[in-house]
């Protein structure tokens, strides 16, 4: 029979989000040793699974790569906008997208890929931006969403982890998310109402909490 610090290193390892929150010390020793004994280790006692969890924890803080992830995670802060519209284009539109930039201003972000354009602007101009483009320019339009943008220092370009450290916050927390783009140090996640304030909360309680 396997020991019990093999047991739970298996397990751990087949869990990311436990096993990154263990990375970057923002996890709960005793929680987490709970939980591996109610679903997988009865027959262990809550103290042994619990100095098995730290073991790993201490293994899994050697990389050097989740050293350069906390202290982009230090100076990160979190900025909430809300009122948001997103339209998704046809990618072979020929509209004059620069032209309709300059009539709305800067409240105004464009995303190209192989399949469609993503413009990204204030609620308030969604009826201009309608008659601009025009509805058969339009995949789709979606309104009252928002946009919750993760602000990090510029060593954020280098630290490989980050995006997937908070998609997966999202996803286990069941938030999907409605479209994604970074520019330069910014990460932006475009949410849907209803689960923006929920997403804000997670990520504010992490960046809050001491790394």
């Amino acid at each position: 029979m396997k020991s019990i610090a093999k047991q739970v290193a298996r397990l751990l390892d087949a869990d990311p989000y436990i096993k990154q929150s263990l990375k970057l010390g923002v996890a709960n020793y005793s929680a987490i040793a709970k939980k591996l004994r109610k679903e997988h280790l009865q027959k262990a006692s809550l103290e042994a699974v619990k100095a098995a969890v730290r073991r790993y924890s201490i293994g899994e803080e050697s990389f050097d790569y989740i050293r350069d992830l906390k202290e982009i995670l230090h100076g990160t802060r979190i900025v909430l906008k809300s009122d948001v519209c997103v339209l998704l284009l046809f990618p072979d539109t020929s509209l004059d997208l620069d032209k309709i930039t300059k009539k709305i201003g800067k409240d105004f972000s464009i995303v190209r890929s192989t399949n469609a354009i993503t413009i990204i602007s204030g609620q308030e101009h969604s009826e201009q931006l309608l008659k601009l483009i025009g509805k058969q320019n339009i995949i789709r339009f979606l309104k009252n969403h928002y946009l919750l943008t993760l602000q990090s220092p510029e060593g954020i370009e280098t630290a490989p982890g980050f995006v997937a450290f908070f998609s997966e916050i999202l996803a286990r927390n069941g938030i999907n998310i409605r479209e994604y783009y970074s520019c330069y140090t910014d990460t932006v996640f475009v949410l849907a109402k209803k689960d923006a304030l929920k997403a804000y909360s997670l990520f504010d309680r992490v960046l809050g909490q001491k790394l």
